[in-house]
């Protein structure tokens, strides 16, 4: 709770939690415990013992994801980020596993499983490994994904924002069997004429060429968000862009824009210059544009996983007026 900060409730101390990953209150065993925090807010995952749960109820929250409910008096071990393991190292019976991303197991499950295991985020288990950990899944969000096992596969794993070039998912020194896992924000930069894992994960958001989407869509197994996009070599954001007049005039050939957050037109920007350099529109967020621009930037957009808004809407009354 590294960012409390203190409020007067009651007459006594108490303390707002804000702004945290992973709120643990797991080592708590008894409700006045819990009485000294006020409120709980932005926070992604909070994890409660059972038997406070009536006491957890009462405290005001805003803005958490997700509220994981565990055993009390059992040791819980808590991953932030992917987790890799083998299916004979998934921890002693008496533990509680939570995992705060994608965990991947390697090799069929055959030593001891936690008594619960919580996943904000994907599973992804070796065939054959269902029973085991079918009794010990507890919850959380996301899928779980068993793929097809064989001895000696080798399973590469790459995360954050990754470009993959046809020679990476082409798998050349590797073996057909092999397995590659993606997770966060992924870009498929040019043409992609084979797929040489036998299994291809990919979990966040992927950006590929739309040249490639017969190559490509029969061989992944997607979870998240997905465009493709026209053109061999598309202008990437990585994150928010604001783009102004400039921007357009110094780009030679047109090409697709993709952007990994929200895309801002400043004014200045014309219908004209949108629809002779840009091939089309990607964007994994919104879309904030001028009013004038809103049907140009529809007709454009291939995909927007937001939503596309009038930068000046806010300043103007309902007759445009601004009063």
């Amino acid at each position: 709770m590294s960012e409390a900060e203190t409020e007067a409730t009651a007459g006594r101390a108490a303390r707002v939690v804000t702004g945290e990953a992973v709120v643990d209150l797991s080592h708590l065993t008894e409700p006045d415990q819990l009485a000294v925090i006020s409120r709980i807010e932005k926070a992604a995952v909070v994890i409660v013992p059972e038997s406070l749960a009536a006491a957890y109820a009462a405290i005001p929250t805003l803005k958490v994801a997700s509220t994981l409910y565990v055993p009390s008096g059992v040791n819980v071990r808590v991953q932030t980020g992917s987790l890799e393991v083998g299916g004979d190292g998934l921890g002693a019976p008496d533990d509680v596993l939570v995992v705060i991303g994608l965990l991947i197991i390697t090799s069929p499950v055959t030593g001891p499983v936690p008594k619960r295991i919580y996943v904000v985020g994907s599973v992804l288990a070796p065939r054959g490994s269902e029973q085991a950990l079918g009794q010990a899944l507890a919850g959380g969000t996301g899928g779980v994904t068993y793929y097809p096992y064989a001895e000696g596969q080798d399973v590469k794993m790459v995360s954050g924002q990754v470009k993959l070039s046809p020679a990476v998912l082409a798998n050349p020194t590797g073996r057909p069997e092999d397995m590659l896992v993606v997770a966060g924000q992924v870009v498929v930069t040019g043409e992609v004429t084979t797929v040489g894992y036998r299994t291809v994960l990919m979990a966040g958001q992927l950006a590929a060429p739309a040249a490639s989407r017969d190559v490509l869509e029969p061989a992944i197994q997607m979870q998240g968000q997905v465009t493709w996009y026209e053109g061999a070599n598309p202008r990437i954001f990585h994150g928010d862009a604001r783009d102004g007049p400039d921007f357009l005039r110094l780009l030679d050939p047109p090409v697709a824009l993709v952007v990994l957050g929200d895309l801002t037109l400043e004014n200045g920007v014309t219908e004209a210059a949108l629809r002779e350099k840009l091939t089309g529109i990607a964007v994994f967020g919104d879309v904030i544009a001028p009013a004038g621009l809103i049907g140009a930037v529809q007709v454009l957009a291939t995909d927007v996983f937001g939503d596309i808004k009038a930068s000046d809407a806010a300043s103007n009354g309902p007759d445009g007026s601004g009063s």
